[in-house]
């Protein structure tokens, strides 16, 4: 390609994400029927897609990822679609682990603007900017034959743009406190808008285990004749597992953090020594959930235009014939090779070994208890933490769960203007700990940090996924990591 090609594509690509990211003066607005319409105007291209569509307080990323991964694996071409992007705008849109063509995301703007100023006209509201990346993300699966698309709720679920699909299996993760201004103030209330998601007879899996959110994601899924998998570890748990015990210790005797290593077992199947390379306890339920969803899913029957043992590929469904609903066909080695190979950057993400530099992008109080709980199995290190977070967010509740575990604190800035004051941030610190440091620059917060660390200490950079993002990149080209999706 030449270098004239390159900057045209460039400029075309930068004009579209403009144009895209200008949309956010329309806010965010819940609701289907403008994006509903634009779908329509574009052609419907989510009516003849299978779906598994996750939705979630925490873990949705990473089921969304799991579940993609294994697809993959299996030998489907498999698309993912996430919110929020870390560093790169086209990590929303994926395709077998690669990231959206820049030139392809000016092609398809170009369509979608032209099917918003038809809306427009016709008196519906402005499309908002997430109903815009879901109807790109959609085109793209669409017109690249994706056999599958793992399909991340953007916000709640009932009225969440994603909600226009109809999958072969629906997830609800976990039910937490989190976007209460949307959802509502009740576990009960949050549930109901995740339980949204379930669709008339379409299987649906969930990880949540508590009575009262619990009860709504029954009654939903009984009303509409959707079965029901429940995963955890409980006794009335349809799948559980159970964990492999392996400590692994440098050889100056402390404690390296790994992934764990599980035995799954489900209604007429298990896996054994399943290895979960995602960091923290609670990647064991988000293995176990992804499992679960593709096992429990349902499609309809495939002619084969090619025979294969162990995979279905794109094959045309059989009409008009009246035959059983069938889960999606499955290599068993792929299972447990997907889930290995599952890569979902900034959450618990080690970008470096001497010293032990992660990233962690817990933004609610239930994120920041699980961070709590990861940094609790490194206290025989030296924690140095670098910390920013949204004035918007529960930052005592999540400053009272990290900062106690931590030896050293640098208080920065997300890059954003929702960021919390660093002054009022570090005044928070301040109540667990006189080490603490201020430094709204985020690359030099990260320099300081690396320069005060020795070879077994941990640099840990959390509080939001604004300033995991920037510290990702900064990282990486320090280190010389790769992007995340290809270039």
């Amino acid at each position: 390609m030449s270098e004239d090609t390159e900057t045209m594509i460039e400029a075309r690509y930068e004009n579209a994400l403009n144009w895209i990211h200008s949309t956010m003066r329309f806010g965010s607005k819940l609701g289907l029927e403008r994006i509903s319409r634009l779908l329509e105007v574009l052609g419907s291209p989510h009516t003849n897609m299978k779906f598994v569509h996750v939705a979630g307080t925490n873990g949705k990323g990473s089921v969304t990822a799991m579940v993609a991964s294994v697809l993959q694996q299996s030998g489907y071409r498999t698309g993912m679609y996430i919110s929020p992007y870390l560093e790169d705008y086209r990590e929303r849109i994926m395709i077998n682990g690669k990231k959206i063509p820049k030139a392809k995301v000016s092609d398809l703007v170009e369509k979608i603007k032209a099917a918003t100023e038809d809306l427009v006209e016709e008196g519906f509201d402005h499309p908002t900017e997430f109903e815009i990346n879901t109807a790109m993300a959609l085109m793209y699966f669409a017109e690249e034959n994706c056999d599958y698309v793992s399909f991340e709720v953007g916000l709640g679920g009932r009225f969440d743009a994603t909600n226009v699909v109809t999958p072969v299996v629906s997830v609800i993760t976990t039910i937490g406190y989190d976007h209460m201004e949307q959802l509502g103030s009740t576990l009960s209330q949050i549930s109901f808008e995740k339980a949204g998601i379930i669709k008339p007879g379409v299987p649906v899996v969930t990880g949540v285990c508590e009575e009262e959110p619990l009860a709504v994601i029954k009654k939903r899924a009984s009303d509409l004749g959707s079965p029901l998998t429940i995963v955890g570890k409980v006794p009335f748990a349809d799948v559980t597992w159970e964990e492999i015990p392996c400590e692994k210790r440098s050889s100056d005797g402390v404690p390296i953090p790994k992934g764990a290593t599980i035995n799954v077992e489900g209604p007429g199947y298990s896996f054994e020594n399943v290895h979960v390379p995602l960091l923290g306890k609670h990647q064991e339920l988000n293995a176990a959930l992804a499992i679960a969803a593709l096992k429990q899913s349902r499609v309809k029957p495939l002619r084969l235009s090619v025979l294969d043992d162990q995979k279905v590929g794109s094959a045309q469904t059989v009409g008009g014939e009246n035959l059983e609903m069938l889960p999606i066909a499955l290599d068993d080695q792929g299972v447990g090779t997907g889930i290995e190979r599952t890569v979902w950057p900034g959450r618990l993400e080690i970008m470096h070994n001497e010293p032990l530099v992660i990233l962690d992008g817990a933004h609610n109080p239930q994120g920041a208890q699980v961070l709590s709980e990861f940094l609790g199995e490194l206290r025989e290190r030296r924690i140095i933490c670098v910390y920013g977070i949204l004035g918007d967010k529960s930052y005592k509740e999540a400053t009272s769960s990290i900062v106690p575990l931590c030896d050293e604190v640098i208080v920065t800035k997300p890059q954003t203007p929702r960021a919390l004051d660093p002054l009022v941030l570090a005044d928070e610190v301040r109540r667990y700990t006189e080490k603490v440091w201020i430094e709204e620059n985020l690359d030099r917060a990260l320099e300081l940090a690396l320069d005060r660390a020795s070879s077994n200490d941990v640099v840990m950079c959390c509080g939001s996924l604004y300033l995991v993002g920037p510290a990702r990149t900064f990282l990486r080209r320090k280190f010389n990591i790769p992007a995340y999706g290809g270039n």
